[in-house]
Order: structure tokens, then sequence, then C-alpha cells
């Protein structure tokens, strides 16, 4: 998908705001995986042999990343609806910046991310994983755990529903004055992906659910399962997965684009036919 979105770069400025969103998504979804086999690759390696320890400084520094990477993700999304709701409220600025800042903006979310997770890896929250060979935050830590979810996960979900109630609310006081059939068309537009985002994260937050269960469930019973980090990661894969299948289905500017697309190639057989 990310090389699909390389080779049709947009010329018209609102759909290359579209594509540098969808990009950074999906360069998001790629370094996660290659993380995410690296994970299995130690896991594999630590279960084949299991005198094996991994417990070093670049063990915790992929931690970091990994976390980095779900903090940006969701960021992603919180500034993608930053960035409809500033179109619906001030159109004629929004439309002024210059494509130049929102990446800017991009690089930033990453510069950002990593400075929110730089305490917990100075205090030692990463931490290595005797029976998983891996370096993350431990199941068994409540305050790191509330710490990740409340800040990687919650914060930017609670900009994304503000941002959609203060959308319809702003809809609705100021729908006489919404007079063009382009700003109606541009407004039901940005309420269906703002929609559809909550929807995603949705999913998305409650695979993290496990996060904050699980140092709950080790206060009262005092231990946990050791399959429960495998299955915590499980779903979490399962949940991007399905998002990355997910999003080329109903992102608006790859349905324009493959619209584009259909339209061209019967132009292209009509001239054809029309030759001959």
């Amino acid at each position: 998908m990310l090389l699909f979105i390389i080779l049709h770069r947009p010329t018209i400025r609102g759909e290359r705001i579209d594509c540098l969103f969808l990009a950074n998504i999906y360069i998001i979804l790629l370094v996660i995986s290659c993380f995410f086999l690296d994970m299995y690759f130690y896991y594999i390696t630590g279960y084949l042999y299991p005198n094996s320890s991994f417990d070093n400084l670049w063990c915790r520094t992929k931690g970091y990343i990994l976390y980095i990477c779900g903090y940006s993700f969701f960021h992603s999304f919180s500034l993608q609806a930053i960035y409809r709701i500033c179109r619906i409220l001030h159109p004629i600025q929004t439309k002024r910046q210059p494509f130049n800042l929102y990446v800017i903006i991009f690089l930033g979310q990453w510069i950002f991310s990593a400075i929110e997770l730089l305490p917990s890896l100075l205090i030692g929250d990463i931490e290595y994983l005797e029976n998983d060979f891996h370096c993350q935050v431990a199941p068994t830590n409540m305050r790191s755990s509330l710490t990740v979810c409340l800040i990687g996960f919650l914060a930017p979900f609670t900009i994304i529903l503000y941002c959609y109630g203060y959308t319809i609310y702003y809809v609705r006081k100021h729908n006489s004055t919404i007079i063009t059939i382009k700003q109606r068309t541009i407004l039901r537009r940005d309420l269906i992906i703002l929609r559809r985002i909550i929807l995603l994260l949705t999913v998305l937050t409650s695979s993290a659910v496990p996060h904050v269960a699980f140092p709950i469930v080790y206060i009262i019973i005092g231990s946990l399962p050791k399959w429960l980090v495998s299955l915590e990661w499980a779903l979490t894969i399962l949940a991007l997965l399905s998002i990355s299948l997910v999003i080329p289905r109903i992102s608006p500017y790859l349905k324009t684009l493959r619209a584009k697309k259909r339209f061209y190639k019967v132009s292209i057989t009509q001239s054809q036919s029309t030759s001959f």
C-alpha cells in the first residue's frame, strides 16, 4: 500500500495532504511490523536456547522505539482530526498553509512521541522479560502500564472525540451560513472521516485493554500466566492488521484515486474502439 501511494502521488494540494496522512500511517505500520518480526525472532531463539539472555541496552532501545511507533500511530490520527476541524473552522487559513508545514508537523510528531517516552526509558520502565526474551513495559508494573495507556492511547483518543463532537456542534450552529454545495460536501466528508477514525481507534484501543488489565490481575492474584504477554501482542498485531486492511477501503482519497483510474481506463477503451 505504501508503494501504491508513492507511485500515485497526487498533484492537487488537498489530495497531497490526504496522501501524506496515509503515507505516515503506513510508514509507522511498516516500522512496527519490522520490530514485531524481530521480537518473534528473539522469542523463537530464546525458546530453542532457554539459557540465552538478550538483556542489554539494544533490547531496551528497540522496546523504546516500538512504543514510539505506537504513540506516533495514535498521534497521527489525532493530527488528522485536528486538521479536519481546522479545515472546517478556518478553511481559508488552512488552505494557505504550505505543504512543507505538514511534513514538519509529522516529523515533529515522532520527536514528540520520543520525548513523551524518554522518562519511561530513563527510569527503567522498559525492562527485559526473561520468559519472552524481549524488552517492553512489564505487565506487572501498574505505574508504567497506566502511563503508556493514558498518554499514548487515551489522550489522542480524547482529542479525536473532542474534535468530532465540536465539529457536530459547529455544523448544527452554523448550518444556515453554510450555503455552497462545495462547503457542505467538505463538511460531510470530514465528518465521515472523523467518525471512521473513531471507529478504527476504538477497535485498536480495545486491543490495549490487557495493558491495563494485567497489572490489576497481578495485584489481585499475585501472579500472571506466562502466555499472557504473547496474547497481548497477538491482539495488538490482529488489530493493526485489521486497520491496515480497512483503511484503503474507507479512505476518501484512495476511493477518488480508484474512481479516476476506472474513468481513465474507460476513456482509453472508448477511444480505442472509436479509432477502429
